[in-house]
């Protein structure tokens, strides 16, 4: 019986160790994710860049900024230490939340809510699936949407040609 149970406890350690390594290989401390490639969620130190029609199959949470190619996806949300910047037709599935300034390129979609702590800059034909609340100033490029509300708490928005927004706060 004595055998048995010292078994029993070898086995729980070994199993309890390997499933510890899984979930320590959840996401990957990397700043840099060469164009076309594919990643798992990112959990950056420093800053972060998607280089052009990149993919990460999860979240990007970064130290510094976030800084996406144009054509990348992200499917989950998105946290940036400083500011946030996506290139042409890039698309994020999630919220993104950025301790400076927002800008999108041309053609972007963010399926969540964006939050600021500076100016919020959405390209043309841009669409917001959320709300957008950020500290400075909001400008909308010409045929953006924003199907939830805004708000900024400097209280300047500025909408380009045919930009519209669901209701501002």
């Amino acid at each position: 019986m004595k055998f048995l149970s010292q078994k029993l406890v070898v086995t729980l350690v070994i199993v309890v160790f390997l499933i510890g390594n899984v979930y320590a290989l959840d996401y990957t401390d990397t700043a840099t994710l060469a164009a076309g490639l594919t990643s798992g969620n990112i959990n950056s130190s420093a800053a972060f860049t998607a280089g052009a029609n990149s993919t990460v199959n999860g979240y990007v949470i970064a130290v510094a900024a976030v800084t996406l190619g144009a054509g990348s996806l992200v499917t989950g949300n998105v946290t940036a230490g400083a500011a946030f910047t996506s290139g042409d037709s890039s698309k994020v599935n999630g919220s993104v939340s950025a301790k400076a300034g927002f800008t999108s390129g041309a053609n972007s979609n963010i399926g969540g809510n964006v939050t600021g702590g500076a100016a919020f800059t959405s390209g043309a034909d841009s669409i917001i699936t959320g709300n957008v609340t950020v500290k400075g100033d909001i400008t909308l490029g010409a045929g953006s949407k924003i199907l939830g509300s805004v708000h900024s708490d400097t209280g300047v928005i500025t909408y380009g040609a045919g930009a519209t927004v669901g209701l501002v706060k």
